[in-house]
């Protein structure tokens, strides 16, 4: 498979001046960060503010290399991540050239766009910038002519091109994408796919994909394309419905969750979780399953994943039972229940919406019932952060409120202490307020001993920015 030029985009001799400037990583991060970012700013305006043309625009202009790019799509309020990390190990253990897009990263851009396990490059990244640059300014001048309208790519919608421009260009067999927010308006939403999945519905980015389960599940659903087979990892009645509804107005072929594809958990105390059996319409299609991301809740996202498994091999992938078997087993999601071995030990984790701390409270009761735990938290203005306190403050023998830095969404950690004083009036003594995240680092580990367990958790951002400093603590 080879990627078409990009007939539309003004040729290397009339944009050279246009572009010169990208001649190092700094300089393509330079240019990259200088788009409207909403990870970095949150919109509240409603779900039509976020309109595909844009990104169909740019990527006309690029030659639509997501066409040439068999695809894999992949939402969900919680889960999508380590869905896509899972299918995304088994195809490159079957031998298939996999792309792999997330988002967000956590030390670097190029881990956004994966080739069988691989973040791209900088060289690879400065190369595709040069390329896509030409197409953007073009877009920027369509933008001045028609003020009216938004024309200017934004910071993912370019990271999105890249990232089909990038496994198209590897000759990708197939490619894991992984929605950035919602589904129907998001920028990953004109990719050509074989399966696509949603994993579950929670209540996150009310302000921009509704204020209910129902309306967010519909956003979600948005990715179903006719005919294509869904896997719905949704179990609560009214979003599952609705995401029902959709695939059958588009006649996609649907696999449900406890429906169709039914699971039998082994033993629920074991790290890594066990996974019994895997039945499908019935017949017992897998036993005896090792899932290598820590948590329960990973039980489900590996239905989700099996099930993307189930509908690839109908279409001749050839994906053989000890293929998936040891790909599940030996897959890893950094940030996801994350445990780092040092004194004391470390647990990283992404939570960042009441789903996923709520997930994480569960893990430790389970886990580590009888171990003294330490915790470091920051989290998003945008985000329900007063229940996320209210789920984890009660475990924890020391709290350690802060604010990551790198990003301007972060809540004040003044805001998270007000949150756990109402939740916990007894838990007041043993919390503190330090704002910059290494001194609260510093903090938690002043207070651990060395059979401890300090969790830091509430949001990407805090876990990238102290990720390797507790990497090299580890023994």
């Amino acid at each position: 498979m080879a990627c078409n030029s990009a007939p539309n985009t003004p040729s290397p001799e009339d944009s050279m001046s246009s572009h010169s400037h990208i001649h190092t990583y700094a300089d393509a991060q330079a240019f990259l960060f200088s788009r409207f970012d909403l990870e970095r700013t949150m919109n509240t305006s409603s779900p039509d503010t976020f309109k595909l043309d844009r990104m169909k625009q740019l990527a006309e202009l690029l030659g639509n290399p997501q066409r040439q790019i068999k695809a894999i799509h992949i939402a969900g309020t919680k889960g999508k991540g380590s869905v896509s990390s899972m299918v995304s190990k088994i195809l490159t253990d079957a031998g298939y050239t996999t792309g792999l897009f997330t988002s967000p990263h956590l030390e670097h851009l190029g881990q956004r766009f994966c080739i069988n396990g691989t973040p791209c490059s900088e060289e690879s990244m400065i190369e595709i910038i040069q390329q896509i640059m030409p197409a953007v300014e073009e877009m920027d001048r369509r933008d001045a002519k028609q003020s009216d309208i938004d024309l200017k790519p934004t910071f993912f919608e370019i990271t999105t091109a890249l990232a089909f421009m990038y496994f198209c260009q590897a000759k990708a067999d197939i490619a894991v994408i992984e929605v950035g927010l919602g589904g129907r308006l998001d920028s990953t939403n004109i990719c050509n796919p074989i399966v696509t999945a949603i994993t579950n519905i929670g209540l996150d980015h009310t302000d921009i994909l509704g204020n209910t389960l129902e309306l967010i599940a519909r956003e979600k659903a948005g990715i179903i394309k006719t005919g294509v087979p869904v896997i719905n990892g949704c179990t609560v009645d009214g979003p599952q419905q609705e995401i029902e509804q959709i695939a059958a107005q588009r006649q996609a072929p649907l696999l449900t969750l406890a429906q169709d594809i039914v699971i039998k958990s082994g033993n629920v105390r074991t790290i890594p979780p066990q996974i019994e059996s895997v039945s499908i319409h019935g017949r017992k299609v897998w036993e005896n399953l090792i899932v290598g991301i820590p948590g329960q809740h990973q039980i489900s996202n590996a239905a989700v994943c099996l099930g993307i498994i189930h509908e690839l091999r109908k279409l001749d992938y050839s994906l053989e039972d000890k293929v998936i078997e040891t790909g599940l087993s030996a897959v890893r999601c950094a940030g996801r229940l994350e445990l780092i071995n040092a004194q004391p030990q470390i647990l990283l984790d992404v939570a960042h919406n009441p789903n996923s701390a709520k997930a994480l409270a569960d893990f430790l009761r389970h886990h580590f019932p009888d171990t003294k735990l330490h915790l470091v938290l920051s989290c998003s203005k945008d985000k329900r952060y007063d229940e996320i306190v209210e789920l984890l403050a009660s475990l924890f023998h020391s709290i350690t409120f802060t604010k990551y830095t790198k990003n301007p969404r972060a809540v004040e950690p003044q805001l998270l202490f007000d949150s756990a004083a109402t939740a916990c009036n007894n838990l007041a003594s043993r919390i503190d307020v330090e704002p910059d995240p290494d001194a609260a680092f510093n903090q938690a580990l002043q207070n651990a001993d060395g059979k401890d367990l300090i969790v830091i958790t509430g949001s990407f951002y805090l876990i990238a920015e102290l990720r390797s400093r507790a990497l090299t603590l580890s023994s």
